[in-house]
């Protein structure tokens, strides 16, 4: 099974996808930011992104893993088919969730971590946080995942979303 969280900056992907990985036996988380973190940034970040998680996912099929968590940021429709596109017969069993929180809650989030940040790039995340949401507006429903409310402690998002997921 491929679980993808799509959501915007700040609203806990990468939090939820490290404590799914680590709750799911046989599981391995894949950042989507940090799978595209190149300097200077690629020419088709989302054609990387898209071609290394299929490596990654073949080759760690290959080793044994059966689940996978990923977590990105998609902002059409056709962006999030691709990635699918890519990734069936690989594995047929992709669940989609979009990430829903707030927006002040989601911006105290990235307040928050900006205090824990040594590089105060807060300005930088707000800004990029209202593109997202107006991105992900263009693009109402479930195009973008099945909406998944993460206002939730991490530990009860990580139960309802096994639950959710025929995993416990």
């Amino acid at each position: 099974m491929i679980i993808v969280l799509n959501g915007l900056l700040g609203i806990g992907k990468s939090t939820l996808a490290e404590a799914l990985a680590e709750s799911i036996g046989q599981s391995v988380m894949l950042d989507g930011d940090h799978l595209v973190a190149a300097n200077p940034p690629l020419y088709d970040q989302l054609e990387h992104l898209h071609s290394t998680i299929a490596l990654l996912v073949a080759h760690h099929r290959r080793f044994g893993y059966l689940h996978f968590v990923v977590d990105h940021i998609w902002t059409s429709p056709a962006e999030l088919a691709e990635l699918r596109s890519r990734l069936i017969g690989i594995d047929d069993d992709i669940r989609c969730f979009r990430l829903t929180l707030p927006a002040d809650e989601n911006l105290r989030r990235i307040q928050r971590r900006a205090s824990a940040r040594a590089f105060d790039e807060c300005e930088f995340e707000q800004r990029t946080f209202r593109e997202e949401s107006e991105a992900l507006a263009r693009s109402p429903g479930r195009d973008l995942g099945e909406p998944f409310d993460v206002s939730a402690q991490p530990p009860d998002l990580v139960a309802t979303m096994l639950r959710h997921l025929g995993l416990r």
